[in-house]
């Protein structure tokens, strides 16, 4: 009966109910009506649509950043390229883009010599598997100049005396018509 007259006192002298910060018994009643949401909340779901959220953000934020390193990476070897040319003539390996069942491309290793194609990797994305083909042809490249300029240089030459003479052959008639 307190509680009810001190309402009643309230909304006299003030002409409205009393406020939720005066009010004890009502702040109580909201308290408990909270917990009792809280309980029924799954957290778990709630949680893992968060992780999802972040992750969605997280891998769309470093496929710009790829794109925007693609491009500043191609700038630059195109750059390295026009200063120094690295040009292998007659090389033994090159890389291919073909694809891979249904949905995915795969890269493959093309052995000159002859010997097997062999797969170096598979993605879902034809420009990602261009890259890598790309990727695998420069660094291969690089390698070769970085560790023998000599046998890029024999190698040039060869290839050179080889496509003279495969000329020579074809001009001479050595091939049938």
């Amino acid at each position: 009966m307190k509680y009810r007259q001190w309402k009643k006192n309230y909304k006299k002298l003030h002409g409205v109910n009393p406020p939720l910060e005066l009010d004890k018994r009502k702040q109580r009643r909201l308290a408990k009506k909270a917990v009792k949401t809280i309980r029924l909340v799954d957290f778990t779901a709630a949680a893992t649509r968060a992780a999802e959220a972040l992750t969605n953000a997280f891998a769309s934020v470093m496929r710009g950043l790829g794109g925007a390193f693609d491009t500043a990476g191609t700038v630059c070897r195109n750059v390295a390229d026009n200063v120094q040319p690295i040009e292998i003539r007659g090389r033994v390996f090159s890389w291919q883009v073909r694809e891979y069942g249904n949905s995915l491309y795969a890269v493959y290793e093309i052995n000159a010599l002859g010997g097997a194609d062999e797969l170096r990797a598979v993605t879902y994305s034809q420009k990602a598997a261009e890259k890598i083909a790309e990727i695998l042809e420069s660094d291969h490249l690089e390698h070769i100049r970085q560790t023998s300029p000599d046998r890029i240089q024999r190698r040039n030459d060869a290839a050179d005396s080889l496509r003279a003479a495969v000329i020579t052959a074809y001009e001479s008639g050595a091939f049938g018509k």
